[in-house]
């Protein structure tokens, strides 16, 4: 097993990273460095474990890519630079693999962790039921260090899409499930996902849109039947739907309306219209719970 990391001016995390494969679990690390700038990649040669290559900067998935095709593992596993793995994965995964020989895929469990490293929560493994497709297409939670797969059937299912900038691990995850039903649960929390921070609300269209892209394109990979396929892709549109709204445009909405009436109906006028349906649930919600604390 290895783990592969595409690496972008990474220095504030990646020794920590690298210490929870390597020092933690003995898990060799193949890293892409993506053109930083910041001296991560110098830093990262002279730990022990760790292999780097260097490139121009292109972007995770082209860096991703690049380290499945260097690798000479059997299984990889894709870890992030600010994410960690917990102690006991590699046991973990050596015993799932020991009881199930065949299987091309293992996942496991998350905990999220803060920017500053405090745990926020934790999420079980996928149930894979009824198909590890569906589990997947329903939205399960797997972030990329909580996956860990044959490299062999990259050559079946394809490698990350460079041109899609957001849901693109989610994407993956549903062509490698489409190549293969050979999935194993792991039922072990291993895998530590960081929330990161940042303009979450100017990334929301992108983000719709990268959803959107995906389930549409999943509606009609040939796999199982497909009227239950075309009902998990609607019913992953509306979770997405609610997701994006949440994370990227629910709190800058109530910020504009306490500064301006105007402005946010300018705002929500920009909003896609799949969003308006849960806006004015929020609204409702909101308006409830005002009244309630009176």
């Amino acid at each position: 097993m290895e783990a592969l990391t595409a690496s972008y001016n990474s220095a504030a995390t990646l020794p920590e990273t690298l210490a929870s494969a390597w020092n933690d679990n003995r898990i060799p690390v193949l890293l892409v460095d993506d053109g930083s700038t910041d001296g991560s990649a110098d830093a990262a040669e002279r730990h022990e474990g760790v292999r780097v290559l260097r490139q121009r900067n292109a972007g995770p998935s082209v860096a991703r890519n690049r380290a499945i095709m260097e690798s000479r593992a059997d299984f990889v596993l894709f870890l992030d630079s600010d994410d960690l793995l917990r102690p006991g994965y590699r046991e973990a995964f050596e015993t799932a693999l020991a009881a199930n020989p065949d299987a091309d895929v293992f996942i496991c469990g998350m905990q999220i962790i803060d920017e500053g490293g405090r745990p926020i929560e934790s999420r079980p493994a996928p149930s894979l039921q009824p198909t590890p497709f569906l589990s997947m297409l329903n939205a399960e939670t797997v972030p990329t260090n909580g996956i860990i797969v044959r490299r062999e059937l990259f050559s079946r299912s394809g490698l990350f899409l460079p041109g899609l900038h957001h849901a693109e691990d989610w994407d993956l995850w549903l062509r490698l499930a489409t190549a293969s039903d050979r999935w194993v649960r792991m039922d072990h929390t291993l895998a530590v996902y960081r929330r990161r921070g940042g303009s979450l609300s100017k990334n929301g269209p992108a983000m719709w849109r990268g959803i959107r892209q995906v389930a549409n394109a999943a509606a009609r990979l040939p796999i199982g039947e497909p009227g239950p396929r075309r009902m998990a892709a609607q019913r992953a549109l509306a979770n997405g739907a609610s997701y994006v709204y949440y994370t990227a445009f629910a709190q800058p909405l109530r910020q504009r309306a306490r500064a301006s009436a105007i402005g946010v109906l300018r705002d929500v006028a920009r909003l896609p219209l799949r969003f308006w349906p849960i806006m004015l649930d929020d609204i409702v919600r909101s308006a409830l719970r005002r009244s309630s604390s009176h």
